[in-house]
């Protein structure tokens, strides 16, 4: 009897003192636990930020650029689109183009999550898809920028036709594959049905991060479904509160305004209701898609384009300013850039990192003042700003500030020299999700 006993401790020992071991692994990657994406420092990290046929922009300069102008939104990630087999139009699409656009992307701040648009509603591509990822040159660059990379293994792999069991089926094996090759980072698995179909995921997600050696799997549905479908606020609602409820890693990979089903680009999405529910459940997103590029595809769907010409203050009047910057839960409003990407890579702290709430932090000194006074803002993530000044009536006397800004202590000198009266003012700043008052006295 005692030596069950002792046998039975010993082997309660042992499990114990192999979860403590599994518990201080230090990931070295991104990292999904539960429904959420993590940095290695176990920061949550929401997505936010757009699509960019990046292997179709063909002016160098102005692919570097690009990310500098939609990091301007407070983008926090890219999906990259990239082709296993290039063109001649796709210049410089090899292994060291995608080095460099990769790198474009996390100098400017944000994830890269690369996807391979060469499957698209095809399922048999899905092989060769695996292949690119696993090749020896590819798999150089991939080793390279895996600690922010998100590999996205195949966009919209399959059609309609596409069963649970052949898509478990399929998956299995690609996972197998790229971990077999020693990638560890998240990878992302889009939805067939041309990335609509989020039943199957939820039919087969579980089964799949089961059999990850890394379980470290993030599922993508592309959400083009039409009004004129019954794709309403309610259908939206249930169907992405279903994935949440069964703690399903999933984000919205792409959606857009409207798009074609073989015919012209006039089906509309109820974009307003994707957003405002991805916000209030912490689901990432990434719109479909910065610009230019749709029109190649089809004359019809340049409505597609957020902007113009890759450039930020070209963003289109319609959605595209929306989802970037005025609705309350566009990318400007909800996205937060992890510390992790802020500090290269490091679990390191600094003096802004650790706000109550994630506030901006508001100060000025001195106050009382005569003439001028330095306001100083501690930025817990990037932001565009404005600070404005109003008088004790409630005018605006001063607009000052206005621009996008990193994280960080930044200093602004507010010179209210030329009124002549003494009192009160308010310095007000705001980036729309947060707005406060500082009281300033001006005495003369």
């Amino acid at each position: 009897m005692k030596i069950n006993m002792y046998y039975r401790i010993a082997i309660l020992f042992l499990v114990l003192s192999s979860l403590t071991a599994v518990a201080q692994v230090q990931r070295t990657t991104l990292y999904v636990n539960g429904r959420y994406l993590y940095t290695p420092c176990d920061e949550k990290v929401v997505i936010r930020g757009v699509n960019k046929m990046i292997v179709w922009t063909g002016n160098l300069n102005l692919r570097k650029a690009t990310y500098g102008e939609i990091r301007k939104t407070g983008a926090n990630c890219v999906r990259i689109v990239w082709l296993v087999n290039p063109g001649q139009n796709e210049v410089d699409a090899g292994p060291d183009g995608l080095d460099k656009t990769i790198q474009d992307c996390i100098d400017n701040k944000m994830i890269p999550m690369v996807e391979l648009h060469d499957a698209t509603g095809y399922w048999p591509g899905l092989q060769q898809c695996v292949d690119y990822w696993i090749s020896p040159a590819v798999l150089n660059v991939v080793k390279k920028h895996e600690k922010y990379l998100l590999l996205n293994i195949a966009n919209e792999c399959g059609d309609e036709k596409v069963s649970d069991a052949l898509f478990k089926a399929g998956y299995e094996n690609a996972i197998n594959q790229i971990r077999a090759a020693g990638i560890k980072c998240p990878l992302v698995i889009d939805a067939s049905d041309w990335g609509k179909n989020l039943g199957q995921l939820r039919n087969t997600g579980q089964y799949l991060v089961n059999i990850d050696s890394e379980h470290n799997l993030l599922f993508s549905v592309h959400m083009y479904w039409a009004v004129s479908d019954g794709a309403d606020a309610a259908y939206i609602t249930n169907e992405l509160q279903q994935s949440v409820d069964m703690n399903l890693p999933f984000i919205v990979g792409e959606f857009s305004y409207k798009f074609n089903r073989g015919k012209e680009c006039t089906l509309e999405t109820d974009y307003n209701a994707i957003i405002k529910m991805c916000r209030e459940n912490e689901i990432g997103w990434l719109a479909w898609e910065w610009g230019p590029g749709n029109e190649f595809a089809d004359p019809t769907c340049d409505i597609m384009n957020m902007t113009m010409d890759s450039y930020f203050n070209t963003l289109k009047d319609t959605w595209a300013k929306v989802v970037a910057e005025t609705s309350p839960y566009s990318i400007q409003n909800t996205s937060v850039t992890s510390k992790y990407i802020l500090n290269g890579g490091k679990c390191e702290t600094s003096s802004v990192d650790d706000y109550a709430n994630n506030e901006i932090q508001i100060s000025a000194n001195p106050n009382p003042f005569s003439e001028a006074t330095i306001i100083t803002l501690n930025l817990p993530g990037a932001k565009n700003l404005k600070i404005m000044i109003y008088n004790n009536l409630g005018q605006l006397v001063l607009s000052s500030a206005e621009g996008y800004y990193e994280r960080g202590t930044l200093d602004f000198k507010i010179d209210l020299g030329k009124f002549n009266d003494n009192g009160v003012y308010y310095c007000v700043y705001s980036d729309m999700t947060q707005t406060k008052s500082l009281m300033l006295n001006l005495v003369k």
